[in-house]
């Protein structure tokens, strides 16, 4: 099948290809939400009651993707292909598909779930996915714990767990389309940019296979097919493709995010073509392959998290999940003893301080963080205090991409990582906590990180004196919004 680069057949043609192209690749599922969408189960109870069914489409598909990935990374752990490395990988894809499908059938705040799943058509889908996974996932602990043979059970299950995850699929998209929340349009193409991930990993299992010679005589074949799929599937996203229920990119933030998908593709695919053109498949070719969809899915996540909050009105479905987040699991920081310590030993230095010295404090630190570095910035991230939240910052596994303490001036007390400034007492996020009591939270607007290439929110907390219960300072934590989605 000849790649297709631009989307030139009419609409019809393109449509009649896409439909015969996922029909080959076991995919014909993802039509009935184009085709014949199941009618609408909106689970909300009131119309400003946030459902999370952006969350849960979003999760749903990952679950596509992380079969592929698994079968991916255990066919690179039993070739001995950069097995530290797999290893690693395959631990982080079998605890994230235990957590998304718990998720999807009793609910995850955390993930932006907050109930139990009440409709009994995606209930069975999850009990159907829920059987094929429980072989794969032993066979995926005993491959970590050595026993890298069963790779074969991972191969052997790929296809039913892959088919099984397409309807549940399907069904979520179906069951969670509603005019409160989440569109029809918006379900087919968080499906499309879903599969995106899905193909990635496909791509990645198939040139395993080949480098390792585990595959089947129709490996080469349906590599062609994927290769052919997510470019033409790239296409549509970044174009608009009616005929097959996607829409134009609904703001540039998103359409930049897809050219530079574009980009990382244009650059990586000579690997699949010199394969595909008779070249044989090599470790190397793995290991780039492994690269490009480790630096696609950083794109792919970026791109979603676009789409997600390009709804007007939808900011829940990304402050629902991180309230529950900072509510339940970041709120638990607060109690250490030596960072209670911290702040209050830091009150009583700075009592005597007038605004004018907070002030020159303040210059004195944008000057040194400017420069790189400098005494007051040095003395402050190596105290202990800054050193353990650095710890427990790198434990979330980037869910949490730095975290600073604060006096009851705004002044920092401690930090997992430097900050642009010294003082917060002028920003919201002192402002809106500190100055509010103790139940108070304050969530910023995703932005995009330069540092970390993730798009992240700011959640802040004021922090009590667990003896007076008196507030005595406030913390804020960055958190990777994508994670949370």
């Amino acid at each position: 099948m000849t790649a297709i680069t631009k989307v030139e057949t009419s609409q019809a043609a393109a449509g009649v290809w896409f439909a015969r192209t996922l029909r080959l690749f076991g995919m014909a599922a993802l039509l009935t939400t184009v085709i014949t969408p199941a009618t609408s189960f909106a689970q909300v109870e009131q119309a400003d009651t946030y459902s999370g069914g952006k969350s849960r489409v979003n999760n749903s598909a990952k679950l596509r993707a992380l079969t592929e990935g698994i079968a991916a990374v255990s066919c690179q752990l039993s070739g001995g292909i950069a097995s530290d490395t797999a290893t690693t990988a395959l631990a982080r894809m079998q605890g994230n598909f235990n957590t998304i499908l718990a998720g999807l059938e009793n609910g995850n705040p955390a993930l932006g779930m907050p109930g139990a799943e009440r409709s009994s058509v995606v209930k069975r889908s999850i009990g159907t996915v829920r059987n094929g996974w429980e072989p794969m996932n032993a066979a995926v602990t005993a491959m970590l714990d050595g026993a890298a043979s069963q790779a074969n059970v991972v191969s052997t299950g790929r296809a039913t767990l892959f088919d099984a995850s397409v309807i549940l699929a399907s069904d979520v998209s179906g069951q969670y389309s509603d005019p409160q929340e989440l569109l029809q349009s918006d379900a087919i193409t968080f499906n499309f940019i879903g599969r995106q991930r899905e193909l990635a990993n496909s791509m990645s299992r198939m040139i395993c296979e080949l480098a390792t010679g585990t595959g089947s005589g129709a490996t080469r074949e349906e590599l062609q097919q994927a290769v052919s799929l997510f470019e033409a599937s790239l296409n549509a996203l970044r174009e608009g493709f009616p005929n097959a229920g996607i829409s134009p990119p609904p703001n540039d933030a998103v359409s930049g995010s897809l050219d530079q998908m574009l980009a990382l593709w244009t650059e990586g695919k000579p690997v699949f073509d010199a394969v595909l053109g008779g070249a044989t498949a090599t470790e190397n070719d793995v290991t780039r392959v492994t690269d490009l969809v480790a630096d696609l899915s950083v794109v792919i996540n970026n791109t979603v998290t676009l789409y997600l909050i390009s709804s007007p009105g939808q900011s829940g479905v990304y402050r629902v999940p991180l309230t529950a987040y900072t509510r339940d699991e970041l709120a638990t920081w607060l109690v250490d003893p030596d960072l209670i310590a911290a702040v209050k030993a830091q009150n009583l230095g700075h009592a005597d301080l007038t605004e004018d010295a907070v002030i020159a404090l303040d210059q004195d630190w944008r000057a040194q963080a400017k420069a790189g570095g400098g005494p007051l910035i040095d003395k402050l991230i190596n105290e202990p205090v800054s050193q353990w939240l650095l710890a427990r910052q790198n434990a979330t596994a980037g869910f949490v991409t730095e975290v600073f303490v604060m006096d009851n001036k705004g002044l920092n007390v401690a930090q997992s990582a430097v900050t642009s400034d010294y003082w917060q007492g002028d920003e919201a996020k002192w402002q809106e906590t500190y100055n509010v009591g103790p139940d108070a939270l304050h969530i910023s607007d995703v932005e995009f990180d330069d540092s970390t290439g993730f798009y992240q929110s700011q959640a802040s907390l004021p922090i009590t004196d667990p003896e007076t219960g008196d507030i005595i300072g406030a913390v804020t934590f960055g958190v990777n919004v994508q994670s949370l989605m």
